[in-house]
């Protein structure tokens, strides 16, 4: 378990100190070992980093007993609206983990200066990404709705949604509400361009 020892001591000195201020030896130093075992489990502390990205994102998928996603199954006898709000609530339920929510504190605030920080953004991004095709191919194929082009709609509302989600972060960390009620004005009018209504007559 030294790994994950490791992952969370790194992961407690970025929150405190930020990704640049910290070094390998305090890693060791708060995760209680010497600092020639930190070496035998990680190289670098951008390895740690990037390793602390996928160990949170499984435990965060591990809470939710979420194991292989079958979207046919997921879609079935649902509306459009209703798929969309569970997967986007689905979403940002794992994104606010405790851990997963200090990680993602950490890359945020250092993706503009770090590029270990900027790639676990981009991959989270392309994750994101990846999974709304699969689910808007599902969606098609069940015939809950109709996209002339799946990838371009998927893209495009994975984009919008993590705008929003980014934007609610930045709302409650500045203590106002002006993101109140966006993500569901978002998603409605993205069923009223996408409605299975509108697929029937094409």
């Amino acid at each position: 378990m030294n790994k994950e020892k490791i992952i969370m001591a790194a992961l407690e000195l970025a929150c405190a100190n930020g990704l640049r201020s910290i070094s390998m030896s305090q890693i060791a130093e708060k995760a209680g070992i010497k600092k020639s075992s930190l070496y035998s489990h990680f190289s670098s502390k951008e390895q740690i980093i990037s390793e602390m990205y996928l160990f949170l994102r499984k435990q965060a998928n591990q809470n939710r007993e979420i194991g292989h996603f079958d979207y046919g199954s997921f879609v079935e006898g649902k509306d459009l609206k209703e798929i969309l709000m569970e997967t986007v609530l689905s979403y940002d339920r794992m994104n606010h983990d405790p851990q997963m929510a200090m990680f993602y504190k950490v890359i945020i605030s250092e993706k503009t200066l770090n590029s270990n920080a900027a790639e676990i953004m981009v991959a989270e991004t392309n994750t994101m990404i990846r999974a709304t095709k699969q689910l808007f191919y599902a969606i098609m194929a069940k015939k809950v709705a109709y996209f002339e082009n799946i990838d371009a709609a998927a893209v495009s509302f994975a984009m919008g949604v993590h705008a929003i989600l980014d934007f609610r972060m930045d709302d409650s960390m500045a203590g106002s509400d002006y993101s109140q009620g966006i993500l569901e004005q978002y998603i409605d009018e993205f069923c009223r361009v996408y409605s299975a209504d509108k697929s029937m007559n094409r």
